[in-house]
């Protein structure tokens, strides 16, 4: 169900000690109250809907949103009034919700994130969706999985968790991720940690590929199928003007835009995996998460640096071009 209501904020005039019930707190927040405000606090207020602000509720009262549906009696105390108020500042001034109670889901999975990584996107699930499924045809030959990029860790995590299930040793499925970030990494080794899977993924710094400086560091790994997974940048600089205000004053740009019509990062990692599959004889796999006008473009891209290789395009939820698979 989509929350269509929009919540002001009613100043509470009590000084009980106890604090409020969830529902006053709700109702103090109610379209109902407008006569009760100016015009311009109701201007300023209005801005933050009802679903969001039971998602703070729940945060700060260490509850599942569903409990603030079904307990609406439950009694606030001051603190947590003012603490929620403070948050629906942050939230009115177009804070997004993950950074300010920290925290995103994603395949099912609680992520940390913070003003250094990318907030986890649903339709990235597409990549752990389609290496999974690659993986489940693997379960006898050695793989490597490498995130290139990897922010809070929310795929390569995501993919190492899922795997617990397939009967594949250690030795057989190995995980890496990079970023050039380390401020990224040490929220992604704290997210593996939380997660149990810090043991089986291995954290690299540097920029895309070069913490695996030449071909012969990628042949030691030996293994017979290579996939390599990436959400670079890939905004131009038209969509990430016309992104919304809470993306572009909140989120990491270097996260988000990349030069030459939102390609160059691609470009540059399609430059070191030509480098260093030079000498590698098995088969690689690479899957990406594109803008939906950049199908054409990447495909160009690809065929430039890899001239044999198979490409594949997959699209989202909402049927627009979002995962690009290549292989050779």
């Amino acid at each position: 169900m989509k929350f269509v209501k929009h919540i002001k904020y009613k100043k509470n005039t009590t000084t009980c000690t106890s604090g409020s019930r969830i529902s006053d707190f709700l109702f103090s927040y109610s379209a109902r109250k407008k006569n009760l405000l100016s015009e311009m606090t109701y201007k300023k207020l209005n801005n933050i809907d009802h679903l969001d602000l039971e998602i703070l509720i729940a945060y700060v009262i260490k509850k599942p949103r569903e409990f603030v549906l079904a307990h609406p009696e439950r009694q606030l105390t001051q603190k947590q009034e003012l603490i929620i108020k403070n948050y629906v500042k942050r939230r009115q001034n177009k804070e997004p919700i993950a950074y300010i109670i920290g925290h995103k889901e994603f395949y099912g999975l609680d992520f940390e994130v913070n003003k250094h990584t990318l907030i986890p996107r649903p339709e990235t699930e597409m990549i752990v969706d389609e290496t999974l499924g690659l993986l489940r045809s693997m379960l006898r030959n050695k793989t490597a999985v490498i995130d290139v990029g990897t922010g809070s860790g929310n795929i390569i995590i995501s993919i190492a968790n899922q795997t617990k299930d397939l009967r594949i040793t250690n030795y057989e499925l190995q995980f890496f991720a990079t970023d050039i970030s380390k401020s990224a990494l040490n929220i992604a080794k704290k997210n593996a940690k939380e997660h149990h899977v810090d043991k089986k993924i291995k954290f690299l710094w540097g920029n895309l590929l070069k913490p695996f400086p030449e071909p012969k560091k990628l042949t030691e790994l030996n293994v017979n199928n290579l996939i390599i997974v990436a959400n670079l940048p890939y905004l131009s600089e038209k969509i990430y003007k016309e992104s919304p205000k809470d993306v572009q004053n909140f989120e990491p740009k270097s996260a988000l835009y990349s030069d030459n019509k939102g390609l160059a990062h691609y470009e540059k990692l399609f430059q070191q995996i030509k480098l260093l599959i030079a000498s590698y004889q098995s088969s690689v796999t690479i899957f990406l998460e594109i803008s939906p006008e950049q199908k054409n473009k990447i495909q160009t891209l690809v065929k430039k640096y890899f001239p044999k290789a198979e490409i594949k395009f997959k699209k989202d939820l909402a049927s627009k071009w979002r995962v690009c698979v290549i292989s050779f």
